[in-house]
């Protein structure tokens, strides 16, 4: 996974690290694209009555330096330790917070957007080779929340955050946890801004920079993640629709 850390949520993946090096310029460019489809202010503009389309700093004019490396055993499986970087460890401010909050709006925007109106049936089918239906999915996203929260806030403090019963309804769990997890971020206290925190299950170190990164990297990958699904099932019944 590539990361442009100093533009939260900018992340990409790639099946070898040298293709991750090579693919950082567009990646970087296609980010841009998103920021401007959600109106958020990006290098190029867009300039008065510029399409979104033209409004992104083309991928030939990034030059992407691979500055830090981190190797992380098993990663990309579900509970896995995520990357630790040098930036992460820069104290966060009430601006890194606003915008952390902002662009993890957006990412829940598409994801919304992707299952509106979907039907019981589509929400539960299941995707090949054993992955998430998107129901599960969508349920992992919303838990999700509380794990990242316990990595700097502690458990009390998370249980504080979300408190008792969690709703049952899938859309409803979201539209929760996500509204409380906002309301803790954006009142993360003084103490918690700086310095690294020890997490358990899995062990490793974080900050609330890192914390914040991954709140909004997480939603990022799970809207690929249920497109990807979706795409995947919509194809298959096509191909069933018209098999002899």
């Amino acid at each position: 996974m590539g990361h442009a850390l100093d533009e939260v949520g900018c992340i990409w993946r790639a099946s070898k690290q040298s293709e991750a090096i090579t693919k950082a310029p567009q990646a970087i460019s296609r980010f841009f694209l998103w920021l401007a489809a959600h109106d958020e202010p990006q290098p190029s503009g867009p300039k008065p009555g510029q399409a979104v389309s033209q409004a992104a700093v083309a991928p030939g004019d990034i030059r992407a330096e691979v500055v830090e490396i981190e190797e992380v055993p098993g990663f990309g499986k579900s509970g896995s330790a995520v990357g630790f970087f040098g930036p992460d460890l820069e104290p966060v401010t009430d601006e890194d917070i606003a915008r952390a909050i902002r662009r993890l709006g957006y990412a829940r925007k598409d994801l919304l957007g992707l299952v509106a109106g979907l039907p019981a049936e589509t929400l539960d089918q299941s995707p090949p080779a054993r992955k998430r239906t998107i129901r599960k999915n969508l349920s992992h996203v919303a838990q999700c929340h509380a794990f990242y929260l316990s990595r700097v806030l502690g458990d009390d403090r998370t249980r504080e955050a979300l408190p008792g019963s969690w709703p049952k309804d899938t859309l409803s769990l979201l539209d929760w946890t996500m509204s409380r997890s906002m309301e803790a971020l954006a009142n993360l206290p003084a103490e918690l801004r700086e310095g690294v925190f020890r997490a358990a299950e899995p062990a490793e170190d974080w900050t609330a920079r890192k914390m914040l990164r991954r709140f909004v990297e997480h939603e990022v990958e799970h809207v690929e993640v249920v497109r990807s699904t979706l795409k995947f099932l919509r194809e298959t019944t096509r191909a069933e629709a018209v098999a002899p």
